[in-house]
């Protein structure tokens, strides 16, 4: 199913059985806690250096959902379970981009390529709804995932900051990624 330039739109499908919508507070369950808890999950993430609670992320959800500045979408299985987030952050609207992160927190559905249909989604969202002209991310150097996720959608390597970030106490280069989004 091709991406319906109706940005109206509720759900998008990225996968077979996989689709993409707005998270709501509602969608927030101990599952979704459960996956920032999980040392496999938050790894390269600065997730591992706060602690979640089921008030606070439905929080962090609401707030998210009254921001012009940013949008957190849910992946989801077409059994409605919550797999995952990706989010677009940081909007500037003058500079017309905004910065991109992501989560495939459900293990069960690591390396399907779920991540990478989500990112190619949230790219053509971010041009057709908010007119970005590019979207920025970053990851650590040893995140072999995230960087097949990004550079399987076109993004570009734009700098390294030697290390940079520490994950589990060891110090890693932060890579930071550019794509300009004239082909989506």
């Amino acid at each position: 199913m091709g991406f319906v330039k109706n940005i109206k739109r509720s759900k998008w499908k990225i996968q077979k059985g996989i689709y993409l919508r707005l998270l709501k507070e509602t969608d927030v369950k101990q599952s979704y806690i459960d996956w920032f808890n999980d040392e496999e999950v938050i790894r390269y993430s600065n997730n591992q250096f706060r602690s979640f609670s089921l008030e606070g992320q439905k929080q962090y959800v609401r707030e998210m959902n009254k921001s012009d500045l940013a949008e957190i979408y849910g992946i989801f299985n077409f059994d409605n379970e919550h797999i995952g987030n990706v989010v677009i952050d940081n909007i500037n609207h003058f500079h017309k981009n905004a910065q991109i992160t992501y989560v495939v927190g459900n293990k069960k559905y690591w390396n399907m390529g779920i991540g990478t249909s989500a990112v190619k989604t949230i790219c053509k969202i971010a041009k057709t709804k908010f007119k970005l002209f590019k979207l920025y991310a970053g990851c650590a150097h040893l995140n072999v995932g995230s960087k097949k996720v990004l550079l399987k959608n076109g993004f570009q390597i734009e700098g390294i900051k030697k290390k940079h970030i520490c994950c589990n106490g060891i110090w890693m280069d932060e890579i930071n990624f550019g794509l300009f989004l004239k082909k989506f």
